[in-house]
């Protein structure tokens, strides 16, 4: 019974940590006066007045450094997301810029630069990343659902962890904010010609119910020599009214996949895997 209550407290200190490693993302994220930021978008237009009809000061690349004045009371629609203008600065010019086309955050490396940015399509969220390498002039983008709760997330980004082929992992990692809700996310490798979505994951965990998918990289505790370790468990359980606030029952599962990366893609697929789940 132990085993179960174990595996549930890891998932929620696992969840608990990650939250804590990197700043919380949602579509509600507004900048502050007196903040930097960074363009997501490529050749933004620096503008003299809140409209995209008014003058233009300046083009922008991808990633140049702004700093947030004020956000103004003008507000349009972009990539399908109402989005204010802000009035920025750059180098000693002064103008307007659509909320949109500023990165919600940069995330960096010795050699990689990461933006964040939503769209919204037919009802559907979407998470825009962009990677930005010193050593090449052109950005690589990924466009993916979001199936998170609440808009809230966060990006973490890695060396290739031991992994031969790739130059960075990143995750998006989901940020709930009630029990039950998904807290996985997904990962995208970086190989310096495409920015991959590789695998969706899911961990959740309610009152008697309880779920996860990881995947562990060569460099990782539970890490092989050139292998994707997958581990997905899931269990059940009842509430006990004992003092000693055990479970009378449980039952859980777990699947452990040795994968590899090939061809752009995951193999064996994880979701193909048929086989029957061993008891634990």
């Amino acid at each position: 019974m132990r085993n179960i209550i174990t595996s549930i407290t890891i998932l929620f200190l696992f969840n608990f940590i990650n939250a804590q490693e990197c700043k919380f993302l949602s579509i509600d994220n507004e900048f502050e006066e007196g903040e930097i930021a960074y363009l997501f978008g490529n050749n933004v237009r620096l503008r003299t007045e809140p409209t995209s009809e008014s003058e233009t000061l300046v083009l922008l690349k991808i990633g140049q450094r702004i700093e947030i004045i004020e956000k103004t009371d003008v507000n349009n629609i972009f990539n399908g997301v109402e989005s204010p203008w802000y009035k920025v600065k750059y180098d000693e010019k002064i103008g307007y810029i659509l909320g949109g086309l500023i990165s919600l955050i940069e995330v960096k490396d010795d050699n990689l630069r990461c933006f964040i940015s939503f769209e919204k399509t037919e009802g559907k969220l979407y998470i825009l990343t962009r990677v930005l390498s010193d050593l090449q002039n052109d950005y690589f983008e990924n466009k993916s659902e979001f199936f998170g709760d609440n808009y809230g997330f966060c990006l973490k980004l890695f060396d290739n962890k031991g992994l031969d082929g790739i130059n960075n992992i990143l995750y998006i990692n989901y940020l709930p904010e009630s029990g039950g809700a998904n807290s996985g996310g997904y990962y995208l490798f970086f190989d310096k010609k495409k920015l991959h979505k590789v695998i969706d994951v899911t961990s959740r965990s309610d009152i008697g119910l309880w779920e996860s998918e990881n995947l562990y990289f060569p460099k990782d505790s539970l890490g092989a020599k050139n292998k994707i370790i997958y581990i997905k468990e899931k269990g059940e359980y009842s509430e006990s009214n004992s003092e000693e606030s055990e479970p009378n029952w449980e039952q859980s599962s777990k699947i452990i996949l040795r994968l590899k990366w090939k061809d752009n893609k995951l193999i064996p697929n994880p979701r193909a895997f048929k086989s029957k789940e061993i008891k634990i």
